[in-house]
């Protein structure tokens, strides 16, 4: 059988013998008559020949004479719907032509060329954290001991990860958060780097066998206190893994980031930012030793309350940069040096009771719970909060706001405060006096999200 189009074509003075032949082996029934430069003039099928000997042609006439110039062709880049349609007509063969009308294949209904597969990237977001309560009992000094417990949710706020494969070994990976660029020859050269950002951290673990250009940027501030370096870590792990066969669980795609950041990178702090971010939504997430594992509890809330809560909450950016890692540093040592177990367990305890309040609808009682979280978030360790962030909390309590507290170490990064519709304006403008930033809550009910599409 004739499988390829060269052993197909023929030029238009060719005879109609060598057609003939052709055709009796050729699986299109089929010969493709062309002229200068490949451009394609006609067709000749079995009935055109038959035709052609029936009205006293002859087998050395030029096969131009008894060629099909009035045939259907479809451009090569056509979908192939297209074809569909033809062979649905009674089309046997359609030869693909390029745009210069050139043939560069063909088609018949049992046969269509297969598409070439063209290269592929995979995207990923996801999302930063909100804490409501628990934060530092997710930490592994305290939960290897004793019962952690976080309440959480996530935020429509996210990292973002775009993962461009190459068949190159050179890896190129950009962060425009914080304006870094980094390249290596090959994933050996970052192995051996001795100087690794977070995104290098992440490849160290997830070690790809090919090259790739890695780019991320985020929808908020590094410092925030959103568990922002956790989503860019976990973006990034749920780009690779949209491109793995064995795909990762959203617990190993946690676990993962939780490697990459804490331990390869280097930045101390707890469990609870990367599990919130992979798998987003409300959460009550549970912190146990070697022999209990960490457990994700979703929180099912009626979407009047879910709604209610966004409109009572206000994030504020109090525009102070800190250093989560330095944070917790200085926190374990303070844990250490006096015992804050009592502060701990008993943030474990205000977290389920806020949990019961949220899932029951109590939200002025929730919202209280939130002035409760951050007296003892104070009172966990002096790196927490300073005379300024002081004066921008009571600031806000004193304009009306329930509570609040401060979001992921402290020091500076975002408040979230719960103030109820008739002081929302208050409220507002006194922090922008104080030089705040204010945004509104949105919450996003879904984790980490990867896909991929074809590269352009």
């Amino acid at each position: 059988m004739y499988d390829h189009i060269n052993e197909l074509v023929l030029r238009e003075d060719s005879l109609l013998l060598d057609a003939i032949k052709i055709v009796e082996g050729s699986r299109a029934q089929a010969v493709f008559v062309v002229g200068k430069d490949r451009v394609m003039l006609g067709i000749l099928t079995n009935g055109d020949i038959r035709r052609f000997l029936l009205k006293g042609g002859d087998t050395t006439s030029p096969v131009s004479e008894c060629m099909n110039r009035e045939f259907r062709r479809v451009s090569i880049t056509e979908p192939r719907e297209a074809l569909l349609k033809l062979f649905d007509l009674g089309h046997t063969t359609v030869p693909l032509l390029d745009d210069g009308g050139k043939i560069v294949d063909f088609a018949t209904p049992d046969f269509f060329p297969p598409p070439k597969e063209v290269e592929v990237l995979s995207r990923a977001r996801a999302p930063a954290r909100l804490s409501f309560g628990g934060g530092g009992t997710d930490l592994t000094y305290y939960f290897m001991e004793n019962k952690g417990v976080v309440l959480s949710t996530s935020l429509a706020l996210y990292a973002r990860a775009t993962l461009i494969p190459s068949s190159s070994p050179h890896i190129k990976i950009c962060s425009m958060d914080i304006d870094r660029q980094e390249e290596y020859a090959s994933l050996r050269e970052l192995l051996d780097s001795p100087e690794k950002g977070l995104l290098s951290a992440v490849v160290s673990v997830i070690r790809p066998v090919f090259g790739f250009e890695l780019f991320v940027n985020s929808d908020f501030p590094v410092g925030s206190g959103l568990g922002g370096s956790s989503a860019v870590a976990t973006s990034v792990v749920a780009a690779f893994n949209e491109l793995r066969l064995d795909r990762w669980s959203t617990y190993e795609v946690a676990e993962v980031a939780f490697h990459a950041e804490r331990l390869c990178f280097g930045v101390s702090g707890g469990w609870q930012d990367q599990y919130a971010s992979a798998f987003g939504g409300f959460n009550l997430i549970e912190f146990g030793d070697s022999k209990n594992r960490n457990l994700v509890h979703p929180i099912r809330l009626d979407p009047d309350i879910s709604t209610e809560l966004e409109e009572c909450l206000l994030l504020c950016d109090t525009n102070i940069k800190h250093d989560s890692g330095k944070l917790h540093q200085g926190q374990k040592a303070e844990f250490f040096e006096h015992d804050r177990r009592i502060y701990f367990r008993t943030m474990v305890d205000l977290s389920q009771k806020m949990h019961k309040h949220l899932i029951r609808g109590e939200l002025r009682e929730f919202g209280l719970c939130l002035n409760e979280a951050w007296l003892l978030k104070r009172a966990m360790s002096s790196k927490v909060s300073d005379q300024v962030i002081d004066n921008i909390y009571s600031a806000a309590i004193d304009a009306g706001a329930l509570g609040g507290k401060i979001l992921g170490a402290g020091g500076g990064g975002f408040f979230i405060f719960f103030v109820q519709p008739r002081c929302r304006q208050a409220v507002s403008l006194k922090l922008k006096e104080l030089g705040c930033t204010l945004r509104s809550v949105r919450f996003e009910n879904e984790g980490v999200t990867s896909w991929r599409t074809r590269a352009a």
